[in-house]
Order: structure tokens, then C-alpha cells, then sequence
């Protein structure tokens, strides 16, 4: 995959592996009150696949749940 695009490097790199991830470390607290969950619906294309524009491709849904004080 080209790094010569900016939508597929830095925090735009591909994610290559699915991953379920529970007791997260957290610097700093969170209010035991906040609790829901974020929900991001991002382009990632599949390894070997460079896209010729940032919309087009594949996808994934990536989040994070609260709750408790805790992420997960």
C-alpha cells in the first residue's frame, strides 16, 4: 500500500486486525456517570488495495463503550 496519500497514513492508517478490547487503561478518570458509546464509520481499505479517492472502498465501524468509569 502507497503512503504517498495522506488519507492512508497517520491516524488514517488501515487497521489490518479486528480487535475486542476490555479493561483499557485510562489516564485520568471518567465520571462513573458517563455512559454510552462512540461510534465511528470510517474508510479502511483491505491490505494490498489502494483507493483513488478517500470515500471509495471498504469501511469499518470502530468504538468505544463507557460505562461504569470504565472503556471497553
Amino acid at each position: 500500500m502507497t503512503t504517498s496519500k495522506p488519507y492512508l497514513t497517520g491516524h488514517f492508517t488501515p487497521v489490518v486486525e479486528e480487535v475486542t478490547a476490555t479493561d483499557l487503561t485510562i489516564e485520568g478518570t471518567i465520571p462513573p456517570e458517563l455512559t454510552g458509546r462512540l461510534l465511528r464509520n470510517s474508510h479502511n481499505p483491505k491490505p494490498g488495495v489502494t483507493p483513488t479517492h478517500w470515500f471509495k472502498g471498504s469501511g469499518m465501524v470502530h468504538g468505544i463503550r463507557l460505562r461504569d468509569g470504565q472503556a471497553e
